[in-house]
């Protein structure tokens, strides 16, 4: 987990070798202001600012980076690695994704969330997680996900030094 964080640091550096802390802190700090950062037990935030704004502005996601937008929805550190898993077997990580399925509902966004759940549904980046988080009773119960209960999720994604 140290050689994780260390690494998504290293992307952070500057030419000079300095992290570029400003713009990171900057980022941490309204996540923080807002309620929305989770910080280890170290103290140490779990994702970095640049990451929570990236994935606050949608588009394909990476692992790490739906990670971040599932933390910066409201859900738990705890579960983020497995909630990035899950959006990558349902989306492949792409916020426009939709499947419509024989019972004439839709499913939409990055965990797919069913139109039964009216509003929830949504391609807003962060909505979709925000959705995600609630029916799962943040990361509690994975089930209403099919590529869960088929196991399809697993090996989606990969912890560096882990």
């Amino acid at each position: 987990m140290a050689r994780y964080r260390l690494r998504r640091l290293r992307r952070l550096r500057g030419r000079n070798g300095r992290l570029a802390g400003s713009a990171a802190a900057a980022g941490v700090a309204l996540a923080v202001i807002a309620g929305h950062a989770h910080t280890p037990s170290g103290g140490e935030a779990s994702v970095s600012g640049a990451q929570m704004a990236a994935a606050r502005a949608g588009g394909t996601l990476d692992c790490s980076q739906l990670e971040a937008l599932w933390e910066s929805a409201g859900g738990s550190a705890s579960a983020a690695f497995t909630a990035a898993k899950i959006a990558e077997a349902e989306s492949s990580g792409q916020q426009y994704a939709t499947n419509g399925n024989s019972n004439g509902t839709t499913d939409r966004g990055y965990w797919q969330i069913n139109s039964s759940h009216g509003s929830l549904s949504t391609f807003d980046a962060h909505g979709n997680a925000r959705a995600a988080v609630l029916i799962s009773s943040d990361g509690a119960d994975w089930t209403p996900w099919t590529t869960y209960q088929t196991g399809a999720y697993a090996g989606k994604c990969s912890r560096l030094g882990a």
